[in-house]
C-alpha cells in the first residue's frame, strides 16, 4: 500500500491510506486476534458478498458459491486461512502485501470493511476508525493532493537514489580498471606520436 498514514489509537500506531484502507494484520494481533478469524465468520462472509455485488466488484464466476463454503472449513489449518485470504482477496474488498506487519506487509480492508472489521475487534476501536475514515475520505481534500503528491515524489526519488546508488557502487568497481585502461592507451598513443609518457 502507497500513501500509508499511521494514526494513534489508545498508544498504538494504527495505519489506513489515504483511501481508508484499513491495515488489519496489525491492528488485530494488538486485540489478539487475526484477519482470518473474522473473514470465516458466516457474518463477515454474508455482508462480503453482498457488499462485492453492490459495489459491482468484478469477480471470478463462482466466488460468491466458494465464499460462502468457507463457514464450514477448520480455520486452524494454514491451507485453509490462504483459501480464506484468496477467495476474500477475489472480490477486490481485501487485499494483502507481502512484507512484516511493521512495513505494511499484511492485509488490508476496504473501508466498507474496515468499520464492520474494528467493531468485531472492540466497539470503542470502531467508533474511533470510523470518524478516521471518514475524515480521510471527505476532509482536507487540498492537504491530502499534497499529500499524495508528497508520496509519490518520495517513490521516485527513492527508486532514482536506488539506480543511482546501483550506478555509483558499479562505478566505483569498474573505475580501476577504466582508469588503468586509459592509461595504457594514453601510453600507446604517446609512444605512437613520439612522445614522452607522463
Amino acid at each position: 500500500m502507497s500513501n500509508v498514514i499511521p494514526l494513534h489509537y489508545q498508544g498504538h500506531q494504527i495505519r489506513f491510506n489515504t483511501d481508508g484502507w484499513l491495515h488489519a494484520t496489525e491492528i488485530s494481533a494488538r486485540f489478539g486476534r487475526e484477519p482470518y478469524e473474522w473473514l470465516r465468520l458466516p457474518d463477515t462472509v454474508g455482508y462480503l458478498v453482498a457488499l462485492a455485488r453492490a459495489l459491482g466488484a468484478e469477480t471470478k464466476t463462482g466466488i460468491f458459491e466458494e465464499l460462502n463454503k468457507i463457514n464450514g472449513l477448520d480455520s486452524s489449518k494454514a491451507s485453509t486461512q490462504a483459501k480464506i485470504l484468496r477467495l476474500s482477496k477475489a472480490t477486490g474488498l481485501v487485499k494483502t502485501r507481502a512484507g512484516a506487519p511493521e512495513t505494511g506487509g499484511g492485509t488490508w480492508l476496504h473501508p466498507k470493511l474496515a468499520v464492520a472489521f474494528a467493531r468485531w475487534l472492540n466497539v470503542d476501536f470502531a467508533v474511533w476508525c470510523d470518524l478516521q475514515i471518514d475524515a480521510l475520505l471527505h476532509g482536507g481534500g487540498a492537504i491530502r493532493q499534497h499529500y499524495e503528491s508528497a508520496c509519490r515524489n518520495l517513490e521516485i526519488g527513492q527508486g532514482k537514489a536506488s539506480i543511482s546508488a546501483s550506478e555509483l557502487a558499479r562505478w566505483r568497481w569498474r573505475k580501476p580498471g577504466l582508469e588503468h585502461e586509459f592509461d595504457h592507451w594514453r601510453n600507446q598513443l604517446q609512444m605512437t606520436l613520439g612522445f614522452d609518457a607522463a
